[in-house]
């Protein structure tokens, strides 16, 4: 009896299908400022974007990403034929998001088209101990042009598709290194720009804050994604005043072992008839596979300059760091012998927008 190889991308897919399904519960909640230790210079205010649709907006994109990743095993037992024993890349420069907007699904929504590439980027770094650069990116390093498309509300709320959240087309549309920092929920330039908005005014010193939980795996806690915002200045941008938003993102932990779904994938084609040699080969394949994935509780922080009278993120800073270790023991698909591979991968990335352009 054979288990089927997965590649590294499936593999990422069925676990984000796992965390990221139909249920999130958003709670928010807001605090006013103290007005003896505090100035606003502008009134407090109820914040919304205004996207416009049929509008465009470009964003220079200034991006510093780094990805170390240590593997030992064999790497077969995912379906990958090169993947490095030792890497780490780094990928910087400027590059151009264009963010188009037309009507959402509901009144009070906006489908954002995102799209853009990463051909003007640098890579660095080594692989295997030996320096490369741009030209010789190991495949699953590559980074893939996105185009995709987001529903947010007038808040900045991004809205689950009907599929129920981020799955496998998300994944292949996202593509390597980029993919990877999404799955960690590290944030990435194929997302919308901008914080959560309160849906109360809220002035300079004012604070609020949500939180998601998106159920996990059977009988496993929920995963949680706290979601903190302060308005802590303003300032004056190419003659707008905006507001200074400080938001942090902390997701707590998450850990899987997608074992027990694949012998339960197995299970369901064992025939009736199956002998007993043939069940005790499935008892004995269930005790010794393993597939543990598991992501360290990732924290993004990021500054925005949100123009409260237009409606729009003039400029972003955002910073993340993301860590995975995955642990694989499952049979090789021509031998049927078991084979056994590990993976730690440590992902941050620097990311500056800046709004250059709109249009019609």
């Amino acid at each position: 009896m054979r288990i089927r190889t997965f590649t590294l991308v499936s593999v990422l897919a069925l676990v984000v299908a796992a965390c990221g399904g139909e249920g999130a519960e958003n709670s928010t909640t807001s605090t006013a400022a103290d007005p003896t230790t505090t100035a606003p210079s502008a009134q407090a205010m109820l914040l919304s974007y205004e996207l416009e649709p049929g509008t465009s907006f470009d964003y220079d994109v200034d991006m510093d990403q780094t990805i170390d990743l240590t593997t030992s095993g064999d790497t077969g037992a995912l379906g990958e034929e090169e993947l490095p024993g030792d890497m780490s890349i780094t990928l910087s420069g400027t590059t151009t998001f264009q963010h188009t907007v037309s009507d959402g699904p509901e009144p009070g929504t906006y489908s954002i088209a995102i799209t853009g590439d990463f051909s003007d980027l640098e890579f660095s770094g080594t692989v295997d101990g030996e320096p490369v650069d741009s030209s010789e990116i190991p495949e699953m390093a590559e980074m893939e042009p996105v185009d995709v498309t987001v529903v947010v509300d007038e808040q900045g709320n991004v809205i689950p598709d009907d599929s129920g959240g981020l799955g496998e087309d998300f994944l292949g549309d996202l593509g390597g290194l980029d993919m990877l920092g999404q799955f960690g929920m590290s944030g990435g330039p194929g997302q919308f720009v901008g914080p959560p908005l309160p849906d109360e005014e809220v002035a300079v010193g004012d604070t609020w804050s949500e939180t998601i939980e998106v159920p996990a795996m059977p009988e496993d806690e929920p995963i949680t994604t706290q979601i903190d915002s302060e308005v802590v200045s303003t300032e004056t941008i190419d003659g707008s005043e905006v507001f200074v938003i400080e938001t942090k993102t902390t997701t707590s932990p998450i850990e899987f072992d997608l074992a027990e779904l694949l012998v339960g994938f197995l299970t369901a084609f064992v025939p009736e008839d199956a002998t007993d040699e043939e069940i005790a080969e499935m008892e004995a394949l269930a005790e010794q596979l393993r597939f543990a994935f598991s992501i360290d509780e990732t924290v993004g922080e990021m500054t925005s300059w949100f123009d409260f009278e237009a409606g729009v993120t003039k400029q972003a800073e955002y910073a993340s760091d993301t860590h995975m270790v995955m642990d694989v023991n499952i049979p090789d698909e021509t031998s049927g012998e078991m084979v056994e591979f590990a993976m730690d991968m440590a992902i941050g990335q620097d990311l500056t927008y800046r709004l250059t352009g709109t249009g019609a």
